[in-house]
């Protein structure tokens, strides 16, 4: 049975509070369906709701005692973000106090191909250099993320709370797309929740019966391609060279919010990469407020891309930023894998801090072709591994 907020307009779905609306009939009150097919849900308390705090895709509820008029406003608004209207929301936040007259960065830099030590990583320009990688990421054809987000800090490091590992990719030419999910408990569990999308049904691995079983309610995830889990909150790939100089050209207008450092070089588990920490840090903006995690947003839009139909995935707040850990492939001077924790907004004016204690870890591949789902004789439980293992960086 679905968790429910106390004022009973909200239910959790496992992973955010959604409105009542969205409860799929299969799972009303009445209905339970069984272990094998339902990730084990986790009850959270409702949170306030503060609309310049809350990432596109990840709406918290109202607050526990409130007026019902500002109740049905509330839900009129999560709906419409939901909905695929969000982006009027969103647009309302949108910013054009960017400087159009900043220019590409011109330094020395290090493409695909060209030797990578630390000697010639110590002569690249960080700015140029990350942009050459930004640019490349959102050139691919197709991405493949593997990735989970906790709420906080603690959370990441002990993950002894219902968490989730996503497998997803989205061919943006056909609109087709490949969905996994993992939900765990603890990070040794024995027997995770599994499931897979293949021809728009999901399966689940049952324990018991050591098959994969159709699930018996309805499956959003597996009949379009969703927001969560389905890109980085930073770049998106699938642009054209055009689109993505458009994108580095917006980005590059907010002074102060993309902070490279310098890339260096890495050898972890037996592999090498190339590590590189940006700070995409929140910045004032024109209208005296901070802008962060929107600013990336509003470069995918200004190269004519819609964040809600493509879709997008943020799991951070609009005003905060991100302080982002990436390892690169050697050859391809592609991510292979990223660290993400927010970066608060402070205090400003009238407006109150906006916390980020978000934590997000992403494995990163660029396939050829969207991947096949395939059901062996395994419950094929998702795992990622950070180059520098489970740790605050």
């Amino acid at each position: 049975m679905p968790t429910y907020s106390d004022d009973g307009q909200w239910w959790w779905d496992g992973r955010s509070w959604r409105p009542l609306a969205e409860l799929p009939p299969q799972q009303q009150p009445q209905y339970s369906p069984p272990q094998q097919y339902a990730p084990p849900q986790q009850q959270y308390p409702p949170q306030q709701y503060t609309p310049q705090q809350q990432g596109f895709y990840n709406p918290p509820p109202p607050k526990k005692k409130t007026s019902t008029g500002l109740i049905v406003g509330l839900l009129v608004v999560a709906l419409v973000v939901l909905s695929g209207g969000g982006v009027l929301v969103w647009k309302l936040r949108s910013s054009k106090s960017g400087d159009s007259t900043a220019d590409a960065p011109h330094g020395k830099t290090i493409e695909p191909g060209q030797p990578v030590t630390a000697e010639t990583l110590a002569e690249v320009d960080p700015q140029t250099f990350f942009e050459g990688v930004a640019k490349r990421q959102m050139t691919q054809p197709l991405a493949r993320y593997k990735m989970t987000t906790f709420g906080d800090q603690q959370n990441f490091l002990s993950r002894t709370k219902l968490w989730t590992v996503v497998d997803s990719a989205i061919d943006h030419e056909s609109n087709q797309f490949y969905y996994a999910q993992t939900f765990m408990d603890h990070p040794t569990e024995q027997q995770p929740t599994s499931s897979i999308c293949k021809g728009g049904k999901s399966y689940s691995w049952s324990y018991l019966n050591k098959v994969w079983q159709v699930v018996p309610f309805d499956s959003p995830e597996c009949t379009k391609p969703r927001g969560y889990g389905t890109g980085d909150a930073l770049f998106a790939s699938g642009l054209t060279d055009s689109q993505a100089d458009t994108v580095l050209a917006k980005l590059r207008s907010y002074k102060g919010y993309v902070n490279p450092a310098k890339p260096t070089l890495l050898s972890a588990g037996g592999k090498t990469y190339v590590r590189q920490v940006v700070d995409f840090t929140p910045i004032i903006l024109s209208n005296d407020s901070y802008g962060g995690t929107a600013i990336s947003m509003w470069a995918f839009r200004d190269a004519g891309l819609d964040p809600v139909t493509w879709p997008w995935s943020n799991p951070y707040p609009l005003g905060v930023g991100i302080h982002a850990v990436y390892y690169l492939d050697t050859q391809t001077l592609l991510p292979v894998a990223a660290f993400q924790k927010g970066i608060p907004a402070p205090a400003h004016g009238s407006d109150e801090a906006i916390p980020a204690p978000e934590v997000q870890v992403i494995n990163y591949s660029f396939p050829k072709t969207l991947p096949v789902p395939v059901l062996n004789k395994s419950n094929q439980a998702l795992t990622i591994t950070p180059p520098e293992g489970w740790k605050l960086q």
